[in-house]
């Protein structure tokens, strides 16, 4: 096997299991309340502190990447997330599971700064490379609400738990004995003396702000579309009240679940549409684009019951993380190379580190008005991304060209 297809493979494996940890949480936080007797805005807090740690830890995982190396950071990735994840099946109290779901944080945190460094240094197809990549991370929010919602009601929540981090723990002793060589295979997009010019500073601070706006978004619907589902689409459960199912807290829980993994497994296609996408036209321009494009989807959401928001949210979802392979080749295009897995800290700090008020806000949200409010809070975010996208193509101006 060539260098570079160990580097996807390895990458992209990392990429689903960091986004299959991320979201176990909000699959189960309906079984958390009934498994630790509170209430669901008591819940959601549960998983701040793993949600602060997956952000805030970006750039010092950056920057120990760029000194150590990207593969062996992934290795501690792998086997750091593994741990956290067996030892959060055996926590027995919500402030046990805090601080358990805290280690995975912690070590969940390193994924995109070192997994996206070393594929867009080592590739040379990057934004292919990079769709693919992004398409795994979805095929991993898809599968964490589905695997889930399936261990809840057949053998209770904490087994999900015990097995990704069993699995976990073996792939990264398995990459620990794998050759990858990590020279670039590319030259340098940005400078260190452009790095450091006035425009280009300029240029940094508005995707900044467009990054934070991005996270608080992704992290409010991500965190509330499984519980939103069994609330608001239970149509599904509807079609399986005729079956015998022995837990039917669980099976309903199952039944949203499922609605939540077809939603994600559209963001799939839309993950490998926008890698293919941004090889072709201006990224910042596709990133507008695929911005707009959503955000009246988002808004109907609010409003919509059963098919009509499942197919609303998979519309949103589609383009929302469509856009993501956009905004990471757009950040590999505006850092230094040696700098690499630093910028993608940053980036990852602001929309994790910032977006981890949004377990905070949607509570707040959902204890002043009703759920759906969230997502009519989302969309005026998005009205701020989007505002922000547009100071951002002005910046570029000429720096931005065809990759």
């Amino acid at each position: 096997m060539n260098n570079e297809k160990k580097i996807v493979i390895y990458t992209s494996i990392a990429h689903f299991y960091n986004h299959f940890f991320e979201l176990i949480f909000p699959a189960l936080a309906i079984p958390l309340t009934l498994s630790l007797n509170m209430s669901l805005a008591e819940v959601l807090p549960i998983s701040f502190l793993m949600y602060l740690l997956l952000g805030m830890g970006a750039l010092p995982w950056g920057m120990i990447s760029d000194r150590f190396g990207h593969r062996r950071c992934l290795v501690t990735f792998f086997i750091g997330s593994g741990v956290g994840s067996i030892i959060t099946s055996f926590a027995t109290t919500a402030t046990t599971i805090f601080f358990s779901l805290a280690i995975i944080g912690i070590f969940i945190s390193s994924y995109h700064p070192a997994g996206l460094a070393l594929l867009s240094r080592g590739v040379r197809e990057r934004g292919r490379a990079m769709g693919i990549n992004g398409a795994a991370g979805s095929a991993g929010i898809a599968m964490a609400p589905l695997m889930a919602g399936l261990f809840n009601w057949l053998v209770g929540w904490r087994m999900i738990y015990l097995i990704a981090g069993i699995v976990s723990v073996s792939l990264g002793l398995l990459l620990g004995i794998t050759k990858i060589d990590e020279t670039p295979v590319h030259g340098q997009d940005v400078s260190i003396a452009q790095a450091k010019s006035g425009v280009h500073i300029k240029t940094l601070l508005a995707l900044a702000f467009v990054l934070i706006m991005s996270g608080i978004v992704y992290r409010m619907n991500t965190l509330v579309l499984p519980a939103y589902l069994e609330l608001r689409a239970p149509f599904l459960w509807d079609c399986f009240r005729g079956l015998n199912f022995a837990q039917v807290a669980g099976a309903t829980t199952l039944a949203a679940t499922i609605l939540a993994t077809f939603i994600y497994a559209v963001g799939i296609f839309g993950q490998y549409f926008g890698g293919w996408i941004s090889d072709k036209f201006k990224l910042a321009h596709v990133y507008l684009a695929f911005t707009l494009i959503g955000l009246p989807s988002l808004l109907a959401m609010a409003f919509l019951t059963d098919i009509p928001l499942v197919v609303a949210a998979s519309f949103y979802i589609f383009f929302a993380l469509g856009m993501q392979p956009v905004e990471n080749t757009l950040v590999a295009k505006l850092t230094p190379s040696q700098f690499r897995s630093t910028g993608y800290g940053i980036k990852f700090s602001l929309t994790f580190g910032v977006g981890a008020m949004a377990v905070y806000i949607a509570g707040w949200i959902k204890g002043m008005w009703k759920l759906e409010m969230v997502y009519v809070f989302s969309a005026m975010v998005i009205v701020f991304m989007a505002l922000g996208i547009v100071n951002l193509i002005r910046c570029t101006k000429s720096q931005e060209t065809k990759q």
